[in-house]
């Protein structure tokens, strides 16, 4: 695999390593960190990294829709053919065609020099096809060694490729299920909000005990928060069986099912925790996206046509999570709450992996532009800026809120 300039990764990279966007993991900032407080310390450099490989401790994973891929659930319109009185007929068919899994690449962007991540470097798709090579040629990781230390960090990039973004909560969770010991560096997230977000979680999981557990049971409570743990690490589904057979849940995808249903929680989660800042960007775009310096008609008709795209791209990603989540919340109330009818919340089920990248690539959007945006206007009186400053703002957005 030939890797690419850094320009070809993400050309608003050095706009968004210090964002705290969930698309990215910057591995080499952590790591230089970590190594210079304990020099600072007098210490010796840590024993424990994220990756066993030096090499692989100083890269930047990056999480992208790839080119081809559509719009979080943009309109899909296909045509059938029918016998209609003994002729054949074309019927058009409107559809929605949401993000999936293979939609979403997993860049692996290695700088230069690790004291200006952002001046350059080369990149690769971690999920592409030469990965083996491209690794070893950009890190030095020899990933054919037989060894425990490479088995180790091999499964820590599939992981890392198995996941949607780039969110510390979503890390620290599979690498805990792993039983992987990773310092908390890594993650950017504190051990209370990711019991908050636990809890939450599993707040949401405690009805579905009532299906499996007698109430009057001597143990019930005990079997109850058992089986809630075990339906958050989704891996022993023998124990699982009884659920798996009451939701009609193919037992051969019920792991990654369980997983995906606790993934578009944890975005439930993130959405309702972040609607004051989503409303902040929203009101921004409405009033306050437009320059306060006198700027020619034409160049102010520029300006307006490209504050119009990311609010129509962010208007679309706020949709497209709004609509998963109703998805999500009718069949759930039918079932748990009003204890009604439980197809809805089967069709989610059924369906949840692919909501979960689809939500995922829509929250990861917003996010991602409220970040930038945030940091671009913190020093502005009331969010407003100058032409000067506002076009290359606009031209990030356009790039990130996709």
């Amino acid at each position: 695999m030939i890797t690419k300039p850094m320009a070809d990764v993400d050309r608003s990279l050095r706009e968004t390593l210090s964002s705290g966007a969930s698309r990215i993991l910057n591995v080499a900032a952590i790591t230089r960190q970590l190594e210079e407080t304990a020099g600072a310390a007098g210490n010796a450099p840590p024993d424990r990294l994220l990756f066993g490989h030096r090499g692989l401790n100083r890269v930047v994973f990056i999480k992208r829709p790839k080119e081809f891929a559509p719009p979080p659930s943009s309109p899909l319109v296909t045509s059938a053919e029918i016998i209609d009185n003994g002729k054949l007929r074309t019927i058009s068919l409107d559809s929605h065609n949401r993000v999936e899994k293979g939609d979403i690449a997993t860049v692996v962007y290695v700088p230069y020099d690790t004291d200006d991540i952002a001046s350059g470097g080369t990149s690769f798709d971690l999920d592409g096809r030469g990965r083996i090579q491209a690794l070893f040629d950009a890190t030095g990781f020899d990933s054919r060694a037989d060894s425990d230390g490479v088995r180790r960090d091999l499964r820590l990039l599939d992981l890392i490729v198995d996941l949607p973004s780039l969110d510390p909560f979503l890390l620290k969770d599979r690498v805990a299920l792993e039983e992987m010991t990773v310092p908390g560096a890594y993650f950017s997230i504190s051990e209370e909000e990711f019991q908050d977000i636990k809890r939450y979680i599993l707040g949401k999981f405690r009805p579905i005990t009532e299906r499996v557990v007698d109430p009057a049971a001597p143990n019930a409570a005990e079997l109850s928060e058992r089986f809630i743990m075990k339906l958050w690490e989704a891996s022993d589904l023998d124990y699982l069986k009884p659920i798996t057979d009451a939701f009609r849940v193919d037992p051969a995808q019920a792991g990654e099912i369980y997983y995906s249903w606790k993934g578009v929680t944890y975005y439930e989660y993130q959405y309702k925790r972040g609607q004051k800042q989503l409303l902040g960007f929203a009101d921004w775009m409405h009033g306050k996206a437009a320059p306060t310096t006198y700027v020619k008609a034409a160049e102010r008709e520029e300006l307006a046509a490209a504050a119009r795209e990311v609010a129509t791209a962010f208007a679309r990603h706020l949709r497209n999570s709004s609509e998963i989540l109703r998805i999500y919340n009718q069949g759930y109330e039918d079932l748990f709450v009003r204890g009604g009818d439980a197809r809805p919340f089967i069709e989610f089920l059924r369906d949840s992996a692919t909501l979960f990248w689809d939500i995922a690539a829509s929250i990861s959007a917003l996010n991602h532009g409220v970040a930038v945006w945030r940091q671009r206007t913190r020093h502005a009186e009331d969010g407003r800026l100058t032409a000067e400053e506002l076009k290359p703002l606009l031209d990030i957005l356009g790039r990130v809120i996709v």
